[in-house]
Parts: C-alpha cells; structure tokens; sequence
C-alpha cells in the first residue's frame, strides 16, 4: 500500500498514512472523514547519490517540472 498524505476538511489536521487508493481515512486528529488527499512530491535523490539519469529535474530542487517529467508520466 501507497503513503498518502491527507488534510482533513473539518480541523485543518495534516498528516499521512498508507492507504488504497479507493479507501478515505479517518482523521486522527478529530475523527472525521471529509479528508483530502494532497499531492505529495517526488523525493530528492541523496547528496552525491548517482541518479543514473544524468541531470535532475527543476522540480526535484522546487521549480517547474519539465515537460518529461517522470513524476508527471502515467
């Protein structure tokens, strides 16, 4: 099962759990169910990690994805 990070609607609780992408959690905060799932970003590849990809794309340091981006492939 995917992490997922959510925003409950009700109390403004931010957090994230692993879920299928069907179910909707409860908030652990307040206990309601109108949460929102939120786009999470891709993570950064270590320091002096080698990506084997070559360049990193502008999203991976906060700008504007590149039209190939792989966080954006389906």
């Amino acid at each position: 099962m995917p992490l997922y990070a959510f925003r409950c609607q009700t109390c403004a609780h931010e957090f994230e759990t692993l879920a299928r992408f069907e179910e909707t959690p409860e908030c652990p905060a307040c206990g309601a169910a109108q949460v929102e799932r939120q786009l999470s970003l891709i993570a950064r590849p270590a320091a002096g990690g080698d990506t084997g990809v070559g360049e990193s794309c502008a999203a991976m340091a906060g700008g504007a994805p590149c039209a190939g981006c792989p966080a954006l492939a389906d």
